[in-house]
Formats: C-alpha cells, sequence, structure tokens
C-alpha cells in the first residue's frame, strides 16, 4: 500500500479474533483472514501511513505464549535492525493474552520505535467489528513520533495502554482493558495522538535466557496446598501466588511455599484483585509478612500473569532472592 505520507509502519499478523469469521458449517469464528484482507477493510490506512504487511503467524490467542512470543521478539528485533527508515510496527494478536505478549515483548525487546499490540473484541463476521478501527488507531500510533520510547503498547477502542499495566477487563465489551491504578497513556482522537503519561518501568532482559518452568496458584477458601506440591513434583523453577489482599495465603499452603522455597523453588506473591499491591502486613501463618520472612518475593502490583512472564526472564539472569526481589520492585 502506498500513500504521500512520509511514517512507515510494518502490521504483523499472529491471529486472533481480529482475523476470524464465522465458519458456516461449525458455526463458530474461525481464523481465516490473511493481513492483506485485514487491511482492505480499513480504507484510511492509507493516510495514516505507507503500509506493509508480514503474516508471522495465524492461530487463536489462547494457542499463544513464551513459545511463540519469543521467535516475535526476534523477528521485531530482526525488523527493526534491517530498517532504520520504519517508524513502528503493529501486531496484531488475541486480545484474551495480548496483555501478556506486549508484556514479554515489552521485556524482551529494546527499541525506541513504537510496538503496538491491537485486536478486536467482535470478529469480522459481525457487521460492527472493531478491528477495522483498532487497526486504524494503532497505525496512527505507530507512526506517531510521540510514542518512541514509551515501550510497547497496546490499544482498543481508541485507549492507549502499557504493556507492563494493561489487563483485559471484560469478556464482551469493545473497550475490553484497563491499566488499574495507574490509568492510560492517552488515547487516539481520529488521526490525533495525545500522551498523557509516559512509562517508566521499563527493564530488560535477554530473550534467549528466560527460564519458562513458572506456574501460577490461586488461593481460595481451604486450599489444601496440594496445587503446590505438584509444582514441586514437577520440579519448577519459580512458583507465582495469587494471593487474598496484600497477598495471604492460608496455613496449609504457607506450609506447603514454605517447603517449596526450602526446596529451592522461588515463590512470587501477587494479588486477587485488579487494583491495589501486595505488602508484608501480616504475621500469622500465611500472611504477606510471614511469607516474606520465609523468602517469598513481593510482586507489588504487578499481576500474577504479568508476574510470570517477569519471573521468567528473571530466573535466566539470577537466582538470587535479593536481586530477584530488586528486580520486582524496580519492573
Amino acid at each position: 500500500m502506498t500513500s504521500g505520507v512520509a511514517a512507515r509502519v510494518r502490521i504483523i499478523t499472529t491471529g486472533g479474533t481480529i482475523c476470524m469469521k464465522v465458519d458456516p458449517i461449525s458455526g463458530g469464528a474461525v481464523p481465516a483472514l490473511s493481513g492483506e484482507d485485514l487491511i482492505a477493510t480499513v480504507p484510511a490506512l492509507s493516510s495514516a501511513a505507507r503500509i506493509e504487511v508480514e503474516d508471522f503467524m495465524c492461530l487463536p490467542g489462547t494457542d499463544m505464549g513464551p513459545t511463540t512470543w519469543r521467535p516475535l521478539v526476534h523477528r521485531l528485533r530482526q525488523i527493526f535492525d534491517e530498517d532504520g527508515d520504519l517508524s513502528g510496527i503493529v501486531v496484531t494478536h488475541g486480545t484474551g493474552l495480548a496483555d501478556e505478549a506486549a508484556y514479554f515483548v515489552d521485556l524482551g525487546l529494546h527499541e525506541s520505535r513504537p510496538v503496538v499490540f491491537t485486536g478486536a473484541a467482535r470478529n469480522a463476521s459481525i457487521w460492527d467489528t472493531d478491528g477495522p478501527r483498532n487497526i486504524l488507531s494503532a497505525t496512527h500510533i505507530a507512526a506517531s513520533a510521540h510514542a518512541r520510547d514509551m515501550g510497547v503498547l497496546v490499544t482498543l477502542n481508541d485507549q492507549i495502554h502499557a504493556a507492563r499495566d494493561v489487563v483485559k477487563r471484560h469478556a464482551n465489551s469493545v473497550e475490553a482493558y484497563m491499566s488499574g491504578d495507574h490509568g492510560l497513556l492517552g488515547n487516539t482522537y481520529y488521526d490525533k495522538v495525545r500522551i498523557y503519561r509516559r512509562p517508566t518501568r521499563r527493564p530488560h532482559f535477554s530473550v534467549d535466557d528466560i527460564d519458562t518452568r513458572v506456574d501460577i496458584v490461586m488461593m481460595y477458601s481451604e486450599c489444601d496446598g496440594h496445587l503446590v506440591h505438584a509444582c514441586v513434583e514437577r520440579k519448577v523453577s519459580g512458583i507465582v501466588v495469587q494471593g487474598v489482599n496484600t497477598g495471604n495465603v492460608n496455613t496449609a499452603m504457607h506450609n506447603a511455599l514454605v517447603k517449596a522455597m526450602e526446596g529451592g523453588i522461588t515463590v512470587v506473591l501477587t494479588t486477587n484483585l485488579p487494583n491495589g499491591q501486595v505488602y508484608p502486613v501480616y504475621g500469622f501463618a500465611g500472611g504477606g509478612k510471614a511469607l516474606l520472612d520465609a523468602g517469598a518475593i513481593m510482586a507489588e502490583d504487578l499481576k500474577p500473569r504479568k508476574a510470570r512472564l517477569l519471573l521468567m526472564y528473571a530466573l535466566g539472569k539470577t537466582r538470587d532472592r535479593k536481586e530477584l526481589q530488586e528486580i520486582f520492585y524496580s519492573a
């Protein structure tokens, strides 16, 4: 696609609802559209940037993860290294895990030019699908000089989020994401990109040194710690705990976690709530203070799935508890 505008943007497709249409036989939405098909639905793209399209993969968002995101990081790095005049890159992705994908890429890619993740809440068979609008918005952001040096971004419904903070808030709404206590970075309004704040916590790691043997366990009423024991039996390197409130668990899970830490497994505490952070308040068995004293790491306000990704990267760099805690305090 060519136009008279100066900015050049590469759109990389990976799959997700944005590329899906309803299959007439099964009646369910399935991957159907290529990158060229997608941009053909957005005629206004030519006024936003000169567009190049690359079909990287075409998978449901739920099939994505570190094994697919690591080669994506390598590809993004290659594109930027080979093309110094490229303004930025848009990545289309399933919205269910796009918040994880963006954070994984943000941790593994050190680049000043913007990478903008987007997707759709409604598949392309629905008459008011949000995919075309989101692609256009993401392209404006990727083409904008204002979006430089902000790390990886996520946009849906004209809102701009930081990869670290964004979480999916709604299963059905086109305003699918929120950024918790920290709020939006900005928004797009027609062809204008407005930035209100800039991320300051942006650590970077080697994507080739990650340790993917990290699981998440959830605290719930009268849980007996068997999920922690299962992690120990699987010889995981780390366990992220989705604790209650400020990072608390019951006695049974406390005992299981202490045993796991005594066996060399790193334990990170997170909260089950969408806002707020973990903090070592309570000293009873299972309280955050007791777990911190036993060797657990505080994830502050980082949510469980993001904490899992950060721990994967951090364990590829160090196994020292103090160093790991400093990584979480600064990330």
